[in-house]
């Protein structure tokens, strides 16, 4: 769902009728309710009176037998008050008594006389309770009587008077104990009798009021039974008849929720709702977007449902399931443009609201931008009144003459003729992406966007301020086009109309405005306040208002306008990964055969339809590429290769790739070992892409003599046959050639001329052969020396961005097709397989490799063909930098047998410019005249010549030997040394730092260590005459118009050799011996035949012939570069010259013919320091 205008009137109004009919659902049931509620509450309050009555009377007779309970019990307890008072009485008389007695003894004074005597004899006495309570036992007396006896009787009668007062007091002290204790044994006694008449008393009240109460309660238990019975009764039929009702009014409540529902579901209204307030930049930390959104939150649409009057069911309904949208008693939603149809909008404002509108717009336009992932939104602002004022904040967004100002079509448009062009180009790209995008397939370019994926258009946004103004009738008739059909194309109109523009406008094009107001959502600017009013249609004649969103302050303005330009600046490109077209396969996977073509894909068209490059069908056989630098041109030629690679196996497709042009593009081929590849050519020389279309002719003649004797005609017919599992394997070849003008860039020359011919047979003849070309280049409209009918027979047309020369030249005046590409958007281009019919042109975008998935799909096809690797003729590549060649000796020594250099003098310098020949050799063996001459003005090219020959020999022995010589066996005379800080003398630094055991280094103007040399190897020179010596020396000379220490004519004697140089071991028997000149020229003539070799570098070929020519006859092997033709001829006589240039140089050998090479370009350091390592080595000792 989406929050719009048209969902917000129709969920007023359907809210308004949910309303109504809930509040008579519920009405009905509500009456019923309260009426029969009314008739229970009658019912209740009569048995309710009753009850209460019955209450009363049991009241009053209870407080009777109360009064009558507390009489009894008075009586009872007056008469046990009574009773108990004569026994305290006498309890209280025997107390005092005991106190008496206790006090008579305590006055005794003579106590120890006393105490002697009182038990002196047992007296019985005669007495009772009542003599001692009366008085009648005078113990105050009877003390008296005792202290007068104790002081002065005798013995006899104090004895007796202690024993007589001492017997009384304990017989009188028992007897008031046991009536204490008789006494309180009474007390207790009475108490359980009055405690047994209350309870009899309290008894007979209870059951008194038992009964009573019984006879109450039976007669309320029969009156509430009766009127529970009733009421059960009747609440029964009250309860089924709510319980019917309430059903009634719940399931008429649940239908019109339901199908309110049904039409606003909630959880997708607050899904939608959470989902664009989740998206909701922040303005303190902006962050552009990345994804394509289906809708943009752009305002708030609000109405006041006060009006309404709805019921609180209603309000409850809305704050239960539609909380998000009601508050404050208004309902808001957040109002979205969508990418369809209603995305045409019509603002209407009086000039005095001109401010307010701009502002909007503005506010509209940025809301758009920060919304849309950078470079996904491009407007065309039309501003004819204020000419481009009202909408110059967003050219901050944009750099003049840079690719960020296609997000505003270049600039601000004002001029009636500028605003009709634009609104021309606009209905150009309508028409484009119906039919290259949409294609019937896709309802609008939202639904093609998501399958599209990163291959999305980017929208197109049409701002018009002060509408009609600046509008000419053809532009009024476009801008109805545009607003008709340009929604589902993903390009929307935005006008600002002005009214008093309109009313200035003829009236005779009021007919043409109105027109474009009927398919456009208005809205009108209030002429007296600050809102802004829906124009559609009405709730309860109410409009809804449009409510702005909060903006950025204005320093987050600036932050968030800085950030957008940066991301547009670097927003980026569209990028189609090469999994969307090619599955990664193993080989025993593939079941792709070449048999009746080949099939490669290439990209994506439309939205995920995948482009194929067919060739080998119908007309199709041959391709060429166009598109200039930075079109993705090469990227597409990757593409072409890894799909060849992917799709097919070695069985089915052979591959050569020539580049031309300077660069190391397609170098990563070269650096695994892939068996489909015939031939990797980096930066080709001509005289080799020529050697490849001859070679591929002599592979049209060998397949033609198969077809003969199979009697076929072509590779279809010959990879039908029942036989053909036992034939010679045919796979199809596909040749790619990168700049290929540059084989004929001399139009005029032999060379140029010779390649047409054969490129023009291999065009017409190849299809039945199988051999197709795919030719690519930057331009075509400077290319002479090839035949136009060549390209007519080529069918297959993929063009990238190019000039509009180049479009119309190969897409049939296709220019406008190419136009819609813009240069800083690689890798879009036009597929034609009609020769360029325009009506068979289809865009789409080529597929991506990125560097490390690249890397790792070659691995993986090497890995899987590994298994068709063809030992004997492995693939040929071309490189200038030897050490990329995974091929060549110098990366695989270390696995060479012994007679894999059966010559120590074989020499690898360069790239032979033969299509069979990997690496190009040079043999100095024991044969007369074995040297190597070489012979240029270019000090650079002899001294990488120089340094491959020395490490050549010094693999050859390695290999030979598995370990270093003992001794050095190669020296070098460097006469002309290279000084400087930043180029290397690769040769000195072999010499002198990486392989001294190897080789001896001479510098120049050390002319002691010269005749050193001269002397050692004169000497071997002649032993060698008479014996036979295995081994071999090797003398380089660099520079030797600079030796003058070799063209000394000084005759040494022996005493000038190394040992007289340190005065010992003088030798009196000292002969005069040749001069330096004539011990070297000695060892040019007569070196090679006993194993002693020259290798020499002279710069001019002149100076040479002039100053020395005796000594270039014994040089049968030479090597001729950087010189003038007539140099060329004399020196090597070579003749066709036409072709050498920079980059390479020609081999003389007396016994064969020339052959001209590419030298290999100054090796990596490291790389050298490797080699070095590895023939220091000593595999023997191990």
């Amino acid at each position: 769902m989406e929050y719009t205008s048209q969902l917000f009137v129709k969920f007023l109004k359907d809210l308004n009728v949910f309303d109504n009919n809930s509040r008579s659902a519920m009405y009905a049931t509500s009456c019923f309710i309260e009426e029969r509620e009314e008739n229970e509450k009658v019912e209740w309050e009569q048995v309710r009176a009753l009850a209460e009555q019955q209450v009363k009377n049991y009241s009053s007779k209870t407080q009777l037998l109360v009064s009558d309970f507390q009489n009894k019990i008075s009586k009872v307890l007056d008469n046990d008050v009574s009773e108990k008072d004569g026994l305290f009485r006498r309890l209280q008389e025997c107390k005092e008594a005991l106190a008496l007695i206790s006090s008579a003894e305590r006055s005794i004074e003579n106590k120890e006389l006393y105490v002697a005597n009182r038990e002196s004899s047992k007296q019985q006495v005669q007495m009772n309770v009542d003599d001692i309570l009366q008085g009648k036992v005078d113990f105050t007396g009877m003390l008296y009587n005792l202290n007068i006896t104790l002081k002065g009787s005798r013995k006899k009668e104090i004895a007796n008077e202690c024993a007589s007062f001492f017997n009384t007091c304990r017989t009188a002290e028992l007897m008031l104990s046991e009536e204490i204790n008789a006494l309180r044994g009474h007390i207790v006694q009475n108490r359980e009798v009055l405690h047994t008449r209350y309870r009899e008393i309290t008894q007979d009240v209870q059951k008194t009021n038992y009964t009573e109460w019984t006879s109450q309660m039976e007669f309320l238990d029969t009156l509430i039974s009766k009127y529970v019975e009733q009421n059960q009764t009747s609440s029964a039929e009250t309860d089924k008849e709510k319980k019917y009702r309430l059903d009634g009014m719940k399931q008429r409540l649940r239908e019109l929720a339901n199908a309110f529902f049904e039409k606003y579901p909630p959880q997708e209204f607050a899904e939608e709702y959470n989902r664009l307030y989740s998206m909701e930049p922040s303005f303190a930390n902006y962050k552009c977007y990345k994804e394509m959104p289906k809708n943009i939150h752009i305002s708030t649409l609000e109405y006041d449902i006060s009006p309404l009057g709805l019921s609180d069911y209603t309000k409850d309904f809305l704050d239960r399931y539609y909380f998000f949208l009601h508050r404050d008693n208004k309902l808001c939603i957040p109002y979205c443009v969508s990418f369809g149809p209603e995305f045409n909008y019509l603002f209407k404002f009086e000039a005095e609201k001109r401010e307010d509108a701009v502002k909007n717009a503005c506010d509209l336009g940025m809301r758009l931008f920060m919304m849309l992932p950078p470079g996904k939104v491009n407007f065309t602002f039309a501003d004819p009144v204020a000419l481009g004022a009202s909408f110059a904040m967003f050219t901050r967004l944009v750099d003049v003459n840079d690719r960020t100002s296609e997000v505003i079509n270049g600039k601000i448009w004002s001029t009636p003729a500028d605003i009709e062009q634009k609104l021309k180009i606009m209905t150009d790209h309508i028409s484009n992406v119906t039919q290259r995008c949409l294609q019937g397939k896709y309802e609008n370019i939202y639904e093609y966007n998501i399958e599209a994926e990163q291959n999305a258009e980017a929208y197109q946004v049409l701002m018009i301020m002060d509408f009609p103004a600046g509008m000419t009738d053809q532009s009024l008739k476009l801008l109805k086009q545009i607003i008709t059909s340009g929604p589902k194309c993903g390009v929307f109109t935005i006008i600002y109309w002005n009214e008093s523009q309109y009313q200035k406008f003829s009236e005779r094009s009021y007919p043409l405005i109105a027109n474009i107001e009927t398919d456009v959502q208005e809205f009108n600017f209030d002429k007296e306040g600050k809102q802004i009013f829906y124009a559609g249609e009405k709730v309860k004649n109410k409009p809804l208002l449009w409510e702005s969103l909060r903006l950025p302050s204005t320093d987050q303005m600036n932050q968030i306008i800085d950030i957008l330009k940066k991301s547009i600046k670097n927003a980026d490109k569209v990028v189609i990964g090469i999994d969307k077209v090619i599955d990664e396969v193993s080989q025993e996977e593939i079941t792709h055969t070449t048999k009746d073509g080949i099939n490669i894909p290439i990209g994506v068209r439309g939205a995920k339809e995948i482009q194929y490059l067919t060739l080998g069908v119908g007309g199709s056989h041959h391709a060429l590429i166009a598109g200039v630098a930075g079109s993705g041109k090469s990227s597409l030629l990757h593409t072409i290769i890894l799909g060849a690679l992917q799709q097919y196996s070695p069985d089915e497709l052979s591959l050569y790739l020539v580049d031309f042009k300077r660069g190391v593009e397609f170098k990563i081929y070269a650096d695994f070992e892939l068996p489909s590849f015939k031939v990797i050519a980096i930066e080709s020389e001509r005289e080799f892409g020529y050697n490849i279309l001859c070679a591929l002719e002599r592979e049209q003649k060998i397949r033609a003599d198969l077809f003969k004797k199979n009697h076929v005609d072509r590779i279809e017919e010959y990879r039908s046959l029942k036989e053909y599992p036992k034939l010679k394997k045919m796979p199809r070849i596909l040749v790619i050639m990168d700049e290929f003008h540059e084989l004929f860039s001399s139009a005029n020359d032999e060379f140029a001329k010779k390649s047409a011919v054969i490129l023009e047979r291999i065009v017409r003849q190849g299809r039945a052969f199988g051999i197709h070309l795919i030719l690519a280049s930057q331009s075509y409209s400077n290319i002479t020396g090839v035949n136009r009918a060549v390209f007519d027979q080529m069918a297959v047309r993929i063009v990238l961005k190019c000039s509009k020369t180049d479009a119309n030249l190969l897409l049939d005046n296709g220019s406008t097709e190419i136009d819609q590409i813009s240069i800083d958007d690689p890798g879009r281009a036009v597929y034609n397989s009609e020769a360029g019919n325009k009506e068979y042109n289809s865009h789409f975008r080529v597929a991506y490799i990125a560097p490390e998935k690249h890397r790792g799909m070659l691995q993986k096809i090497s890995k899987d063909t590994a298994s068709y690797a063809d030992l004997e003729q492995p693939t040929r590549i071309l490189l200038s930098n030897i050490e990329d060649n995974k091929y060549s000796i110098f990366n695989q020594f270390t696995e060479y047998e012994a007679n894999k250099c059966p010559v120590l003098g074989r020499l690898y310098i360069g790239e032979s410019l033969s299509v069979t020949q990997n690496m190009m050799s040079m043999e100095l063996g024991r044969n007369e005249n074995a040297n190597l001459l070489m012979l240029g003005n270019n000090t650079e090219k002899a001294r990488n010549m120089f340094a491959f020959a020395i490490l050549s020999i010094c693999i050859n022995y390695w290999v030979r030997n598995k370990k270093a010589p003992d001794k050095p066996f190669i020296y070098l005379l460097n006469s002309k040394p290279l000084e400087d800080g930043y180029f290397k003398d690769i040769p000195k630094i072999i010499a002198k730092e990486l392989l001294p055991e190897y080789v001896r280094y001479i510098h120049c103007g050390e002319e002691k260590a010269v005749q050193e040399v001269l002397s050692e190897l004169y000497d071997d020179l002649n032993s060698k005459a008479n014996v036979a010596d295995e081994t071999e020396k090797f003398f380089f000379v660099f520079g030797y118009q600079r030796a003058e220490e070799l063209k000394s004519e000084i005759q040494l004697s022996q005493s000038d050799d190394i040992d007289s140089l340190f005065n010992i071991m003088s030798n009196k028997s000292d002969q005069p011996r040749l001069s330096p000149k004539e011990m070297f020229h000695n060892l040019v003539k007569n070196g090679a035949q006993q194993g002693i070799h020259v290798i020499l570098w002279q710069d001019s070929f002149s100076l040479l012939e002039r100053d020395d020519n005796n000594i270039m006859s014994y040089f049968n092997l030479k090597i001729a570069f950087d010189m003038t033709n007539e140099e060329y001829s004399r020196s090597v006589y070579a003749n066709d010259t036409a072709l050498m240039n920079e980059n390479s140089a020609i081999y003389y050998n007396k016994a064969r013919d020339n052959q001209k090479f590419r030298p290999y370009q100054e090796p990596d350091e490291t790389w050298l320091e490797d080699i070095s390592k590895k023939l220091k080595d000593n595999k023997d000792e191990k």
